[in-house]
């Protein structure tokens, strides 16, 4: 500190043009100083606009070193006035040290982003700082601390380790179990230039885990590597992910393996008792475009997993219009729209009844998206048809149903009906028309649909 004041005193005493610009940020500089000396402010202060100030907070941050002194002046380092870099740089040699690890460890982020700042060469200070890293005496410390990192800070650790790892089975292992997705990644990268014998017990346990990404990027990484890939595709083409069973059907072809015999194998077995089993035969039979049974449906429209009875809406076709309108009353809103987008693909008229008698029934329950998207299923001009039938037939609640036409004839900009007869049109605008005449509901909006 004493330096500080002898440096503060320097400054005082140095003569400058009276009212110049640096005098003022001089004398600026010595107030703000003057407190930021006896309550220890300096990281505070290091990011101040006056030069000046930055340069005495340096000063202070390298004479009281610490974590969060080392990230303050590794901002610096990129500072635009040289000579405070220069000091800066002064003081980030104190932490070029293994006994310093933690304080490294700690700035490891802004340390990775230095090597984008452009204003000088900091590749020896990122030099320097990745060959303490890899110091031995402190690699049990640097290995904690990357198991626990995610993001940039995780990569680049795992990057340091390996690089320095003659025997790096157990680091790419923990690396394959890593919670950082893209460390995962570069592990299965890294597997790929071990010999054979290492890499696949590796890959296998990497593919028994999660994370649809990582598991395609192991399964193509492995199956080079095994000798006979037979099996390892059978259990691909019943996996639960979609993109794990899209290479394996690319690969099927490659190595003589028949996706249908497999799936009929498996079907033949029975009922499966995991949610995961279920997902990859529903998967595979859909991709295959093989029809399942009728028990195999309705035992997978039972089951008590969103994810399986979605699946399963799938596979439901022309001649299961019950089980789809059933469909509408899942309490799963993924369950709700698969049913919803297959309904879309059915002729209306085959549709309406059902949909028709849920709307009757259900509307004031139904939230306003869900009742929305079953009164869509109608063509445009039919769904206010629908509407204004409910007005004309439930006089005790004729407000609330002219809300609901008004609210339709809002949301409306240029119908597209080719369903409905240009005299049933006519007659539902003229319909609309009276009501808008009669104050009912808002005249522009009818104009916009009905002239």
């Amino acid at each position: 500190m004493n330096l500080i004041r002898e440096w503060l005193g320097r400054l005082k005493n140095q003569q400058m043009p009276a009212s110049s610009l640096a005098e003022q940020r001089r004398n600026e500089a010595l107030e703000l100083l003057g407190n930021a000396e006896d309550n220890g402010k300096w990281i505070e202060v290091s990011t101040h606009y006056n030069g000046f100030i930055r340069e005495v907070a340096v000063r202070g941050l390298c004479n009281n070193p610490s974590p969060e002194a080392l990230v303050a002046l590794i901002q610096r380092l990129n500072d635009w006035v040289p000579q405070i870099r220069d000091l800066a740089l002064e003081g980030l040699n104190h932490y070029m040290t293994p006994s310093q690890a933690q304080a490294l460890l700690f700035a490891l982020e802004p340390l990775i982003a230095l090597a984008a700042r452009r204003r000088a060469d900091h590749g020896p200070t990122l030099m320097a700082a990745r060959s303490v890293l890899q110091s031995p005496e402190i690699k049990t410390e640097v290995y904690a601390n990357f198991l626990s990192q995610q993001g940039k800070a995780a990569r680049y650790l795992f990057a340091l380790l390996l690089e320095k790892d003659s025997a790096p089975e157990t680091l790419l292992r923990d690396a394959l179990a890593h919670r950082e997705l893209t460390v995962r990644l570069a592990a299965v990268s890294a597997c790929q230039d071990l010999p054979a014998a290492q890499a696949s017990p590796l890959l296998l346990e990497a593919l028994s885990r999660p994370g649809a990404k990582v598991r395609v990027c192991v399964l193509r990484a492995l199956l080079p590597l095994v000798d006979d890939p037979k099996p390892l595709l059978r259990q691909a083409l019943l996996d639960a992910s979609t993109s794990i069973r899209s290479l394996a059907r690319w690969a099927a072809v490659r190595h003589n393996v028949d996706a249908s015999a497999i799936l009929t194998e498996k079907l033949n077995l029975g009922f499966p008792p995991r949610k995961q089993d279920w997902l990859g035969i529903i998967g595979l039979a859909t991709e295959l475009k093989v029809p399942l049974d009728k028990r195999w449906l309705t035992e997978a429209m039972r089951s008590h997993y969103s994810s399986v009875r979605q699946a399963a809406i799938r596979l439901l076709g022309d001649n299961q219009l019950t089980e789809l309108l059933r469909a509408l009353d899942d309490p799963s809103d993924k369950v709700f729209y698969a049913a919803v987008a297959q309904l879309n693909k059915q002729p209306w008229k085959s549709v309406t009844p059902g949909s028709g008698d849920k709307l009757d029934r259900d509307w004031h329950e139904l939230s306003t998206a869900r009742r929305q998207a079953i009164l869509q299923l109608r063509p445009g001009w039919q769904q206010v048809a629908y509407l204004l039938g409910r007005l004309s037939t439930e006089t005790g609640a004729q407000a609330f149903w002219l809300r609901q036409v008004g609210m339709w004839c809002d949301r409306q900009y240029q119908i597209v009906d080719p369903v409905t007869s240009k005299a049933e049109r006519e007659t539902l605008a003229q319909k609309l028309r009276n009501l808008a005449a009669a104050g009912l509901i808002r005249s522009d909006s009818v104009a916009r649909i009905a002239e």
